[in-house]
């Protein structure tokens, strides 16, 4: 009996679900959305400037402030490029004057509270997040920070090195070079809305620049504050005239940006970068401002053209019928200060460099040669007003939009209007705009990629440039050095013959040894191929790694997985080449070189030697004209600084007519870097 009522409630509960499913779409009930209530939001302005913006929020016991400041990096000379950006890192990582980097820290990790800065290109800001038991105890940190940071000199180096470093590795990633590059086609390489820190430009930072830089944007008059939290409106405000009305007024500084000098032409252009196996591509020109009365048709042309998912012309096309990109998206985009740009972006494979734009191209073409269909206008319409039910999923999203709309002077009721515009966009429009704002026959193409991979593919589109992104080094001056070129060349005929005593040349070195670097002892077999490529294949605990550079490019190897090296780790690697003992041997009867005297290196009065070409200094066993050490001083792009590099050699040891130190040890800047115990080697 129990078995046949469970039979019967599983059959019934089946039957139930099967009614469920048959029922059509335009059927079913849903309960009603709970409807989200905009929160209230109390503002008002201090005797100094400040404007406030209050939002209680009980929901957790937290309050959340945000200070944004008229200021940014738009405002730094190009000379000093990285300023602004040095001084919103500093600021923090530095501490204020009651609460300098020692204390400040473990006060706010002690209380589970942050509190960040940060200079952008047309804003500043500050932030505090705390709990609401800790907020009177925290606050004041913040109010010394903002008028009263340290700027330590010891921070501020830390923040030249990480941006030298920066710069260093600006040329490793592919599509970072592309959006850089692009920008600069747009609007300018010397403009305002390009410029990059050089080392130079980090070079010429002094504190007293970040002081005054401070000091003109941190005031009163540009600053406004946001609080949203579990407090009480009329307690926040007596606590916000308490802790910020000390900040003096200072004067307004403009957020009128300069105009961007753009004439509409066609251009291709192409970077040359040897590591990669597919080609990175933007095509387009500027674009618009946000005030613009067309900005809610433009919108829906974005989203017929290159919309997000797959709903997209480019991606159907480009990608899913022609399978020319991995990727392709785009935007005619609409700035609020000052011209955004039209752009699509594509990556695809080598050989189809030419195919994918050409498609891409046709796509553009045909948004203004034929009208979209009611039903892609329809849809497009959906999918944006369904994205923007997202726009205010917290009260912190209604004020973040408020506090933006003030800051950048646009009406309060801007998202509304877009709203009541984006309904009223016909089929028409989308094509009027198309035709007025797309200029497909006036573009720039970049294409970043293999030169050997693409070869002559670009030549259909145009007169192809070559942009040259060679990361400028830093000017370095050397105090001229006198010394005897007679002995100079006497004493480098004696190194090049104790080096290689059976003369000729040699081609390439190979050894098996142990380095220690880092703490760790691998085990290496290395080959330097002159003058300047190399293989090393090192045992790690996870297995075998193959570093290999040629040609100008380099690559890290392990079982299957394989990935490029970074551009300014294959130029250290090169400079190493170059500069081996080996190789200077061969070349010292072209270098010019001088005899500087002697010197004492562990006892022996080391014979002195400089190698102008490469700034080197060899001090040779005057016994044996064997180098007993080596000595340079120059950029080292890695470290995004000049480094002075000191090898020492001992054990020397004779092989296929060359001689190898079996034991060789690297200090850099006088800290011990690596060490070198060589086994055996060869040599051809």
């Amino acid at each position: 009996m129990k078995s046949l009522n469970l039979f019967l409630f599983i059959a019934l509960m089946g039957a139930a679900g099967l009614a469920t499913a048959q029922t059509p779409h335009d059927q079913l009930t849903f309960p009603e959305i709970n409807r989200f209530v905009m929160p209230k939001i109390e503002t008002f302005t201090l005797r100094n400037g400040i404007t406030v913006f209050l939002v209680e929020d009980k929901e957790l016991p937290l309050i959340q402030m945000d200070v944004l400041v008229r200021t940014g990096s738009f405002l730094v000379p190009a000379e000093k490029t990285g300023l602004g950006a040095m001084v919103g890192q500093v600021m923090r990582t530095g501490g204020s004057a009651a609460y300098p980097a020692s204390v400040l820290n473990p006060l706010l990790e002690n209380k589970a509270a942050s509190v960040e800065t940060s200079v952008g290109f047309s804003t500043a800001s500050a932030s505090l997040n705390v709990l609401k038991e800790d907020f009177d105890a925290v606050l004041p940190v913040l109010i010394d920070l903002l008028r009263n940071p340290l700027f330590p000199q010891e921070q501020i180096d830390l923040a030249k090195t990480q941006q030298r470093s920066a710069i260093s590795r600006r040329n490793d990633d592919a599509s970072g070079i592309t959006n850089r590059e692009f920008r600069k086609l747009i609007y300018g390489g010397n403009s305002v809305y390009t410029r990059g820190t050089e080392y130079a430009t980090i070079d010429a930072v002094t504190r007293e620049d970040m002081v005054e830089f401070h000091k003109k944007g941190f005031v009163g008059r540009n600053m406004t504050v946001s609080v949203i939290g579990d407090f009480n409106t009329r307690d926040m405000r007596r606590a916000i005239e308490r802790a910020f009305s000390p900040i003096p007024a200072g004067t307004k500084q403009s957020l009128n940006l300069p105009d961007v000098d753009y004439e509409f032409k066609a251009g291709v252009n192409f970077i040359a970068k040897n590591d990669v196996n597919q080609s990175n591509i933007l095509l387009g020109h500027i674009g618009g401002l946000r005030n613009n009365p067309d900005y809610a048709a433009l919108q829906m042309m974005n989203e017929i053209l290159s919309g997000g998912s797959f709903s997209g012309r480019l991606m159907q096309e480009v990608r899913t019928n022609k399978g020319y990109a991995y990727g392709v998206g785009g935007a005619y985009q609409s700035s609020i200060l000052f011209p955004g740009q039209f752009f699509v972006s594509l990556s695809t494979a080598s050989a189809s460099t030419a195919d994918a734009i050409r498609a891409t191209i046709g796509e553009i073409r045909k948004m203004q040669d034929a009208p979209v269909s009611e039903a892609e206008v329809r849809e497009a319409r959906e999918r944006i007003l369904n994205s923007l039910v997202f726009r205010y999923e917290s009260r912190a999203d209604v004020l973040n939009e408020r506090v933006s709309y003030a800051y950048y002077g646009l009406p309060a009721d801007l998202f509304d209007r877009y709203i009541e515009d984006l309904r009223k966009v016909t089929v028409a429009d989308v094509q009027r705009v198309a035709k007025k704002y797309l200029r497909p026959d006036a573009m720039q193409i970049l294409v970043v990629g293999n030169p050997a991979e693409v070869g002559t593919q670009l030549s259909e589109f145009g007169t192809v440039k070559t942009i040259d992104i060679t990361i400028p080094r830093p000017a370095q001056t050397r105090a001229a050095v006198s010394g005897d070129a007679d002995q100079g060349r006497m004493w480098a005929s004696k190194m090049a013959s104790a080096i290689l005593p059976k003369g000729g040349t040699v081609a390439s070195v190979s050894f098996e040894g142990t380095l220690n670097q880092g703490g760790m002892a691998l085990q290496v077999a290395t080959q330097f191929r002159f003058p300047d490529a190399l293989t090393q294949n090192i045992t790690t605990p996870g297995g075998m790694l193959v570093l290999s550079v040629a040609d100008g490019a380099g690559s890290q190897t392990m079982g299957p997985n394989s990935q490029p090296l970074p551009q300014a780790f294959v130029e250290a690697i090169q400079k190493q080449v170059a500069g081996h003992y080996v190789n200077v041997a061969q070349t010292l009867a072209a270098s010019t070189v001088k005899f500087l005297g002697t010197e004492d290196i562990d006892g022996v009065a080391a014979v002195k030697l400089l190698v102008e070409e490469t700034n080197t200094t060899w001090y040779l066993d005057p016994a044996t004209a064997l180098p007993v050490r080596s000595s340079s001083k120059e950029f080292n792009a890695m470290a995004g600084m000049e480094v002075e590099t000191v090898n020492v050699y001992k054990n020397w040891m004779l092989a296929d007519g060359v001689m190898l130190a079996y034991a060789e040890s690297t200090l850099m800047n006088g800290q011990q870097a690596s060490s070198l115990t060589v086994r055996s080697h060869t040599a051809e």
